[in-house]
């Protein structure tokens, strides 16, 4: 299974933190703009991208919430 790259995570994070000021209301990559997850995504395009991303958001999210 392939992972996320270093680059979609540097984006997923600050669309993340940039969503954040909605009070936590983020929980999954379909909230995010289409062409925006889509522009994500051909950086390394691979079939389990969107629940990986999904997986990085929940975690991300758990780790500010417990930081």
């Amino acid at each position: 299974m392939r992972k996320l790259s270093k680059k979609q995570k540097k984006l997923i994070a600050e669309w993340i933190e940039a969503s954040l000021l909605d009070g936590w209301s983020i929980f999954s990559i379909d909230q995010m703009d289409q062409e925006q997850a889509n522009s994500i995504l051909s950086f390394n395009d691979h079939e389990t991208f969107w629940q990986n991303a999904d997986r990085f958001i929940n975690d991300y999210l758990m780790d500010k919430k417990i930081s």
